[in-house]
């Protein structure tokens, strides 16, 4: 979700770092949660083997980098994935050169695959397999200008997504069949 950070907003955090007016990108505020860099702790809780499979199709598409997981302790230890900032290959800005350097290949997460379940993994597979370009270029299109990408690099990094789709799809087909989980 993007956000309007208001200038008169004023708000110090941590260290004594503010917030910067303009856009900013948020996600749900979740409540009653425990932080994990974990990924397999509470997999058997809740529905999580299907939910990490989802969220592992969405890493290797977009090249997930510093996993963070939100476990909620009121909802069975549900996994929730959060900041969201450390998407397309790494912790520095990136650039297209090395988009197009990664392309297609399989994107070295690191997350386990096996904690997932099989019937998952394939569905999650399936659904990757159905993206279409436009509905990428939908998603991309709505990264504010302000951001300092121009619309043609965008365009491109949907093209690049799109491209990787089939082997994405592939590799959770693949590790449906190493599941130790239905």
């Amino acid at each position: 979700m993007l956000v309007e950070i208001p200038g008169a907003l004023g708000l110090v955090y941590s260290d004594g770092r503010s917030m910067n007016a303009g856009i900013g990108h948020g996600s749900l505020n979740v409540p009653d949660v425990i932080e994990s860099d974990d990924w397999g702790t509470y997999s058997k809780r809740d529905d999580n083997r299907r939910r990490q499979a989802f969220i592992l199709a969405m890493w290797d598409l977009c090249m997930g980098v510093d996993p963070q997981w939100l476990h909620q302790t009121t909802d069975d230890y549900s996994i929730w994935s959060f900041d969201h900032g450390l998407w397309l290959a790494g912790e520095t800005d990136w650039d297209l050169p090395s988009l197009r350097r990664i392309g297609t290949g399989a994107w070295q997460h690191d997350i386990d695959a096996g904690v997932a379940s099989a019937r998952a993994l394939n569905d999650a597979a399936t659904q990757v397999a159905y993206l279409g370009l436009e509905t990428i270029q939908t998603i991309t299109g709505q990264v504010p200008l302000d951001w300092n990408t121009t619309p043609a690099e965008l365009l491109e990094v949907a093209s690049l997504l799109h491209a990787r789709i089939p082997g994405v799809a592939d590799r959770l087909r693949a590790a449906a069949k190493q599941s130790r989980y239905p």
